[in-house]
């Protein structure tokens, strides 16, 4: 009898940029601007929306007009919280993760291609003056899984290495196309087999090392691979073997 191949345990550094690849939505913790002589130096949290980068760092657009916008001008330190614990009858038994860093803007057009995207409705006021896109240079990640299951992650565990992620991160945008153009029913298969989603018109918005982000009307949806894709044959080899899989469900 053929047995299937044993998947790896995800650590906790896999498991938070799961989190954090899946979300559209994070809490933000900025400190209050010095010159705020009300609230210098408290926190301040607002909810902001997110995307990753190829190696899970967080990426956001922000208005200069904004008070975390303008707290960050005056002291990059910030934290986002990420919640992975919808569908728990009880969120303290679910996985969260808060990433810590500091959030510096970037004109990186890929990047900003992964925001807009995963939030398509963004691109009505990102060319607005008083808008700009950040990306956080992660320090951390405080991962909890459960119930006294509580971790630091450093930097080098937290996020992927350049070299997992810059042949992706090179490929993305024909790696996209080509799938849009001439691969329509796998991705349905994925969208419908896999995630267990209703929808038959599925698009790929975004690819990744560990996954990639698929679209169906205006519902965004993930789909996490079991091992790290570092080249673009590797890539192409995992979505061939996904179309299977997805067959035999």
């Amino acid at each position: 009898m053929n047995q299937q191949p044993r998947i790896k345990p995800k650590s906790a550094g896999q498991t938070s940029r799961q989190i954090i690849r899946s979300a559209r939505k994070a809490f933000l913790n900025t400190i209050a601007n010095p010159e705020d002589s009300a609230f210098a130096g408290w926190p301040s949290t607002s909810m902001v929306t997110v995307a990753a980068a190829w190696d899970s760092s967080p990426i956001l657009m922000l208005s200069d007009i904004a008070y975390h916008a303008q707290n960050i001008g005056a002291d990059e330190r910030s934290a986002l919280m990420f919640d992975g614990t919808a569908g728990y009858v009880n969120p303290q038994e679910g996985p969260r993760v808060s990433v810590v860093g500091r959030l510096k803007k970037t004109n990186d057009k890929k990047l900003q291609a992964r925001f807009l995207a995963r939030h398509p409705r963004a691109q009505l006021y990102a060319g607005f003056g008083d808008f700009n896109f950040y990306k956080m240079t992660v320090e951390k990640f405080h991962f909890v899984g459960g119930f006294a299951r509580a971790i630091w992650v450093n930097k080098q565990k937290a996020l992927l290495a350049k070299a997992d992620w810059s042949e992706i991160a090179q490929s993305e945008q024909g790696i996209v196309e080509h799938m849009n153009a001439d691969h329509s029913e796998a991705l349905r298969l994925y969208g419908t087999n896999l995630l267990k989603k209703r929808g038959k018109n599925w698009q790929m918005i975004g690819a990744d090392p560990e996954g990639c982000d698929l679209k169906c009307g205006t519902g965004i949806h993930r789909l996490n691979f079991d091992e790290i894709c570092t080249t673009t044959a590797k890539y192409r080899e995992t979505l061939v073997n996904l179309v299977a899989k997805a067959k035999q469900v």
